[in-house]
């Protein structure tokens, strides 16, 4: 099923029936997604069936991003080079990604994953950020946190020192 990737937009995009299997991500999307976007917190981004024409369109599946920065002493040794006096690195935190139970394992994950990163790459070529980050949610339960960890893992995340579920990407890498 081909899909369309908008930006978020609660007019446009129907949550009602979103159901992807964890409380926190649907209560998100729901209750507080709107007001984070509204007040410049997160961007957030919807996935619809790209053929439909009919407004609104189900929300099949979403992701929100916002910028954060790390330590430097919070990554393994050689993640970034040339830290700069601050010790801080910009990054991009990717703090939700879901996928509606009726549509997960069909790639739409995989698919929103690629569009938040060619959406760091581009915020990268006018500010300047070097990772992207995020937290594997422990609300869904273990079985499900191990098939994520391994899906971030299969795109090249990898886990900061000390703190197994956060993960990070170099945003340099993708272009090389």
């Amino acid at each position: 099923m081909p899909y369309r990737i908008d930006p978020f937009d609660p007019t446009q995009h129907d949550t009602k029936h979103f159901h992807c299997g964890s409380a926190s991500q649907d209560n998100f999307l729901r209750r507080t997604a709107r007001r984070q976007q509204r007040d410049d917190y997160t961007r957030l981004y919807g996935a619809s069936e790209a053929l439909l024409a009919a407004e609104p369109r189900c929300c099949l599946g979403f992701y929100a991003i916002n910028a954060h920065t790390i330590g430097m002493a919070d990554l393994p040794p050689g993640a970034v080079a040339r830290a700069p006096r601050t010790q801080l690195i910009p990054a991009v935190f990717l703090s939700h990604l879901a996928v509606d139970q009726h549509h997960q394992g069909r790639g739409l994950g995989r698919i929103l994953l690629v569009d938040a990163l060619q959406r760091c790459q581009s915020v990268q070529q006018m500010l300047g950020v070097r990772l992207l980050l995020l937290d594997v949610s422990h609300d869904a339960g273990e079985a499900q946190r191990i098939k994520l960890l391994r899906f971030y893992a299969s795109m090249g995340f990898r886990a900061l020192p000390g703190w197994p579920d956060r993960l990070f990407l170099s945003i340099p890498a993708l272009s090389r």
